[in-house]
């Protein structure tokens, strides 16, 4: 919606904000959604009946993707994949759409920088050109990042991603939920990743394979976590391990698709999130400069005034203020995260070597 922050969209659109003119607004998203949804099918139809062309790549493409807007961690996922393929013997890039992207490229380029350094990385609205060029400067595999509706470049695997905490979107299209195909669309992919597995019952996990499972999904399914690897001080670059958050009181602040995962990751940790909670930036936001001033200096100031000791963000809120951290009422410090396959991890490495063969 024009001139809505990301966090006033999701509130609007989960149901967390209530009364008359909430109500109003999520029935206007939901004929608007209805459009979206008869868009999304007639697309997919016409590439389904061969009336819109796919393209080869020259070289196996590996896609992994999501049925929502963001919000289930796939960049650390990606940096797994392309390390794995490395280990593997082969030459991965990555490309991906490249939103919001400046002459420097965009946050999660420069993530995946740091994630995956000197790997090639292509940024193309057109993921067919992107990917060609990939393969002209020597890839022999690309790792096709949020792809899996971007139906015209052909790809040897499609692993979706579901983040285990909001794996549907609520559970409705676009602009009335966060899906951008119908759930039934699982039956393309071929394999499938609850992430954030660690901090979902058991029940809660075998419940979302069911679901997927009887919207036509026969693939592999793998369980996995971002699992906390350490904190730096962004002031000084100081690393310190992940457990000297505990029993802290912490301030935290993230520009990411799924805020939740995050605070339920510093919980785990045993930090204590201060009364104020976590401090929901827009995705792609940028925080440094002017953004960081507006809102989080207050965020801080106000956090520290309640007890807080440390400020925590994520790893794609640092790259952005990592080359001129302003001065802050709180130490900050960039949680990172490593992406682990906590179940399926063989089923997941086969799956990649057979799009190879």
């Amino acid at each position: 919606m024009p001139g809505v922050s990301q966090r006033d969209f999701i509130d609007l659109i989960s149901g967390a904000k209530r009364g008359p003119w909430p109500a109003l607004q999520r029935g206007v998203l939901r004929v608007a959604s209805w459009h979206f949804a008869a868009a999304a099918c007639t697309r997919l139809a016409l590439y389904g009946a061969g009336l819109l062309g796919r393209h080869s790549a020259g070289v196996p493409v590996i896609c992994l993707g999501n049925l929502t807007t963001g919000g289930t961690g796939k960049t650390p996922a990606v940096a797994w994949a392309v390390h794995e393929l490395a280990a593997q013997g082969r030459k991965p890039a990555i490309v991906s759409r490249g939103y919001r992207a400046t002459e420097q490229g965009n946050d999660e380029q420069r993530v995946l920088e740091e994630l995956c350094p000197g790997v090639l990385h292509v940024q193309n609205p057109d993921r067919v050109a992107g990917a060609r060029k990939a393969a002209a400067q020597g890839a022999d595999v690309v790792v096709l990042d949020d792809g899996f509706s971007h139906l015209r470049l052909q790809r040897d695997l499609d692993i979706l991603l579901f983040d285990a905490l909001n794996p549907f979107g609520y559970g409705r299209m676009l602009p009335r939920g966060l899906l951008r195909e119908p759930i039934r669309s699982v039956r393309r992919a071929k394999f499938a990743i609850f992430t954030r597995a660690d901090v979902a019952t058991p029940e809660r996990l075998r419940d979302l394979e069911d679901t997927i499972r009887c919207n036509g999904f026969v693939g592999g399914v793998a369980h996995a976590a971002h699992l906390p690897h350490h904190l730096v001080n962004l002031a000084d670059g100081r690393e310190l391990e992940p457990n000297e958050l505990a029993g802290k009181l912490v301030a935290p602040f993230c520009g990411i698709g799924n805020p939740v995962g995050f605070q339920r990751t510093l919980e785990k940790l045993g930090a204590n999130v201060s009364g104020l909670g976590v401090l929901r930036l827009d995705d792609h936001a940028a925080v440094a400069g002017r953004e960081f001033e507006r809102q989080v200096l207050p965020f801080l100031r106000a956090s520290r005034e309640q007890g807080a000791t440390h400020a925590v963000c994520t790893q794609k809120d640092a790259v952005k203020l990592r080359q001129g951290m302003p001065d802050a009422p709180l130490p900050v410090f960039e949680l990172r995260v490593k992406f682990g396959i906590i179940k399926g991890e063989d089923d997941l490495k086969a799956a990649l070597r057979a799009a190879l063969a």
